[in-house]
């Protein structure tokens, strides 16, 4: 008793454990690449990754906050492209996807074996 005296042992339980995330299956952000803004003031957005930051337009923010791997890039896709009723968007934010995944920003788990 003496020997432990000032010191906290905190025993490790099984409820403290963190429940594992739940597996995803669409377009998410790449290991390690995150999107920072404070609030809605604060401009611009950021993506930040490997030490770097990125400042982003509002559209490309909006594509990105997309990718949290519940969506598929169809998904996305169509979501993202709303604002255009005629859908002229659509191949600018494939585009724009394609771009982020050959960067490293994104990754698709469907489209992994």
């Amino acid at each position: 008793m003496v020997a432990d005296r000032g010191q906290r042992r905190i025993a490790r339980t099984e409820s403290r454990r963190r429940a594992p995330k739940p597996t995803s299956y669409g377009v998410q952000l790449a290991v390690g690449v995150r999107l920072a803004r404070a609030s809605a003031q604060q401009k611009p957005p950021m993506l930040i990754f490997k030490g770097a930051k990125i400042q982003l337009n509002e559209g490309a923010h909006a594509i990105l906050a997309l990718c949290d791997g519940s969506r598929s890039r169809e998904q996305i896709i169509a979501e993202a492209s709303q604002r255009a009723p005629d859908g002229a968007l659509a191949a600018d934010i494939s585009a724009f996807l394609d771009a982020a995944q050959t960067r490293g920003w994104i990754i698709d788990k469907g489209n992994q074996q």
